[in-house]
């Protein structure tokens, strides 16, 4: 599966999702939170935050990356809420 292309073509387009994905994408996130439980993603993103941040082996040396990986972990986070939101509404 494709997880990374610099092609052109594929510039702001879903990489990860199959067909089926691609044509209901309710289905990937149904699959989502079949997998994972909001609790668990909240700790798992967490996780990856503090180790970017605040460990010796960081990608983000510079403070200006260390803000902007909280930033990008900010707005996962919400992403992961309102998504979560939107599969409970259906489940209705």
């Amino acid at each position: 599966m494709r997880s990374l292309n610099k092609h052109p073509d594929w510039h702001n387009q879903p990489l990860r999702l199959n067909e089926e994905e691609l044509k209901n994408p309710r289905l990937a996130i149904e699959n989502f939170f079949e997998s994972y439980h909001l609790q668990e993603v909240r700790q798992i993103l967490w996780n990856w935050m503090v180790e970017i941040v605040s460990s010796s082996r960081s990608i983000s040396q510079e403070g200006q990356q260390r803000n902007d990986h909280i930033y990008f972990y900010e707005k996962m986070e919400a992403l992961v809420e309102a998504a979560f939101l939107l599969n409970q509404r259906t489940d209705l």
